[in-house]
């Protein structure tokens, strides 16, 4: 469940991250659009200053008396018409005197200055001009016919001031007189925002009834991914029940011979791999022909059961403890040599002889101990037990028995 939460995460994430590229790369691409449309209407607008002008003009404006009031007022008259037809916010000219500083050899003006009469009068001081219009009077690329079909505009970036938000075009020129001067155009770009804003807004909503679109689906989908994982833990955990209940004695509840087959594998593979020594303890009841003739075999059932707990009670959690077969029982000692698994069984063996049990208050059991040792396989190291188990039934019963490498067994 947490794999398919997470897959559908990242998918979503993936997702959002083509959204965000795509409404970047629209917004760019309309910004670029709308910005080619504009620099084509401000070169054009920019080319056209020369035209309304006299041709002598630029020859002639080179001090402040030079131009008659007459026709700087015509000049303003012109350029502001021409302003408004090409939807500029204004039209102008700019001149370096013989002093090296800029002025506005003409200029648009807007309505409100101009009923003020507050409109820029030719020769007026042009403090901060741009660079990009001193770079114009630099620039060795100037052309040097005013009415010509090739330019070189030099466009100003996007800038914004009080009075709104521009973009401009500063085109160097030279008079028939040869005297050069800079046509430039400013043209109020506000609604370009709103617009790009627009454009943005459009993709995010197609994008938002997109995601309500397949907001069902990933609904859907979720639910499928979880009733699967239901039935997947349900199937799990069915399946660890009867792998449990294939490993486990019904009757004891505790691990039958297919389980102690595989823990003696495994403990035999540690021991030969990496030195670990495990004690191996066959057990049987003593007499329990006896407890089924006299008690029947519920009793027995019975005994068997209260066995195997004290077995398992009395043992250590790394310890694997199983039924082996009718009243006889294993326990492996893990990491435990033959002294060790003697001392524990020898343990046991006394637990059991002083517990009670139901129905026949007291029982016995014989005890047969062998180690893992060294060039003995499994089932030779199962015999030396089985010996030992022998070995104490035949000495009476009720004890633990040994089996020595030199294959001599003693109590």
């Amino acid at each position: 469940m947490r794999r398919e939460i997470a897959k559908l995460s990242t998918a979503i994430g993936f997702t959002l991250l083509l959204v965000a590229i795509f409404c970047t790369w629209s917004y760019l691409q309309e910004q670029q659009r709308l910005f080619a449309q504009i620099d084509k209407q401000l070169l054009a607008a920019a080319t056209t200053i020369p035209y309304v002008l006299n041709d002598d003009f630029h020859d002639r404006a080179t001090d402040q008396n030079s131009i008659q009031n007459q026709e700087d007022l015509q000049n303003i008259t012109n350029l502001s018409t021409l302003s408004g037809k090409l939807n500029m916010k204004f039209l102008y000219t700019v001149i370096r005197d013989t002093e090296g500083k800029y002025r506005l050899s003409s200029s648009a003006a807007t309505d409100e200055e101009l009923k003020k009469g507050k409109e820029i009068r030719y020769f007026s001081a042009y403090p901060d001009v741009s660079k990009l219009i001193i770079q114009g009077f630099e620039d060795n690329k100037t052309i040097f016919s005013a009415r010509s079909d090739e330019y070189h505009p030099i466009y100003a970036p996007v800038y914004s001031d009080r009075w709104g938000t521009y973009r401009s075009v500063f085109i160097p020129m030279v008079s028939p007189g040869g005297q050069r001067y800079v046509a430039c155009a400013d043209m109020d770009i506000s609604h370009v925002t709103a617009l790009l804003r627009h454009t943005l807004m459009k993709n995010l909503l197609m994008f938002g009834v997109l995601v309500l679109a397949i907001l069902p689906i990933i609904y859907a989908y979720i639910r499928a991914v979880r009733r699967q994982s239901r039935e997947y833990q349900q199937v799990h955990k069915l399946y660890l029940d009867q792998s449990e209940r294939s490993v486990t004695d019904a009757l004891t509840n505790i691990g039958n011979r297919l389980r102690l087959d595989n823990e003696l594998k495994a403990a035999m593979n540690n021991f030969r791999n990496f030195g670990q020594p495990f004690g191996l303890v066959m057990i049987d009841i003593d007499h329990f022909k006896k407890i089924n003739d006299q008690h029947g075999h519920q009793v027995g059932d019975i005994v068997l059961q209260q066995f195997a707990n004290l077995l398992v009670e009395h043992s250590r959690s790394n310890d694997v403890v199983g039924r082996w077969g009718g009243e006889e029982f294993m326990i492996i000692y893990l990491s435990t040599n033959l002294e060790g698994a003697y001392h524990h069984a020898e343990k046991m063996r006394k637990i059991i002889e002083n517990s009670e049990f139901e129905g026949i208050k007291k029982i016995t059991a014989s005890f047969g101990v062998a180690q893992s040792t060294y060039g003995i396989a499994l089932d030779e190291l199962l015999h030396c037990a089985d010996l030992a188990l022998y070995t104490a039934k035949k000495e009476g019963r009720n004890r633990t028995v040994k089996y020595e490498k030199s294959r001599q067994l003693s109590s």
